[in-house]
């Protein structure tokens, strides 16, 4: 590949753009999980909050990996992996899995990534000789800025149930919750749909409610002080030079495959290389050295 100028981000230029973000955007929300205390807190919040229980949170793993069941197979990165109990339980640990989700492009994945994660998660659970009744309860929430479904609501589970005997309880242990911020809050108990209500805006938009809310007000302090850190900008600035430079050598790319097809076709037209070289420079302004490299990636191709 020919080598490509580097971007580069202001310190300001990224400070800037983590003082405008919001817990919906992942940077930010990995940032906040980083530190074990924080990023327990912040999953309690959360549980506590979509679930209407109280939870004990006793691991958090941000940005989660986890391998394929072989190397030919696809792995997954969860944005934070949790072991909980609920207090009433004596010592039985669920496992659960946040995510957040800001690109709308992945709607149509997610059924099957659900899935996926689910699945690849399970495997990870059950050691060799141990009962299936030894697995643990999945429970997935994700949180989006955009309606998953395009159905307009606030609050959506999916379950796995006897599509043949639907008042049979048929439970695998696994529950996939879905939280479109944007959208009809469809809770029957006003109470609890207005503390989901309050945090789900408060992750999409970074708004307060009016109203006292002690759960918010943790997230806010949270918040607050990992935007304040000059190490997360500093990180901030490597990310985004680093997408900004994919960006730039995808668009370099594309004009040398443009340029390439531009010399093979004018020397099938008789065309001499000067003409071509001149060509070259006017429209997509490279130096020798490059189009010296381009002639001889076109006799290559």
């Amino acid at each position: 590949m020919i080598s490509t100028d580097t971007f580069h981000v202001s310190f300001d230029e990224a400070r800037k753009k983590l003082m405008e973000m919001n817990l919906i955007n992942n940077f930010l929300m990995n940032s906040a999980m980083e530190d074990p205390t924080d990023a327990k807190t912040i999953a309690q919040i959360i549980l506590s909050t979509v679930l209407n229980s109280t939870f004990e949170i006793l691991e958090v793993t941000s940005e989660k990996g986890l391998t394929g069941i072989d190397s030919i197979y696809h792995g997954i990165r969860m944005d934070a992996h949790l072991k909980a109990q609920k207090r009433i339980k004596a010592a039985y640990a669920d496992i659960y899995d946040l995510e957040i989700e800001d690109r709308e492009a992945d709607r149509p994945l997610i059924p099957k990534r659900t899935r996926y994660y689910s699945a690849l998660s399970d495997s990870k659970c059950l050691p060799s000789g141990k009962s299936y009744d030894a697995l643990p309860d999945y429970v997935s929430i994700t949180i989006l800025s955009y309606d998953p479904f395009l159905l307009n609501d606030m609050y959506y589970e999916a379950r796995t149930h006897l599509a043949t005997h639907p008042d049979y309880d048929y439970s695998d242990g696994r529950i996939n919750i879905f939280l479109y911020a944007g959208g009809n809050p469809n809770f029957t108990d006003s109470n609890y749909g207005k503390k989901v209500q309050e945090l789900l805006k408060y992750i999409v938009s970074g708004k307060k409610p009016d109203t006292s809310n002690p759960d918010i007000e943790k997230l806010e302090s949270i918040v607050s002080r990992i935007k304040t850190k000059s190490e997360v900008t500093k990180k901030l600035m490597k990310q985004w030079d680093r997408e900004l430079s994919i960006k730039r050598e995808a668009t370099l790319e594309e004009s040398e495959r443009s340029a390439i097809n531009l010399i093979k076709f004018c020397r099938s037209q008789n065309i001499s290389d000067d003409m071509i070289r001149n060509n070259i420079m006017e429209n997509y302004n490279f130096d020798e050295e490059k189009i010296d490299s381009l002639f001889k990636a076109s006799l290559d191709l």
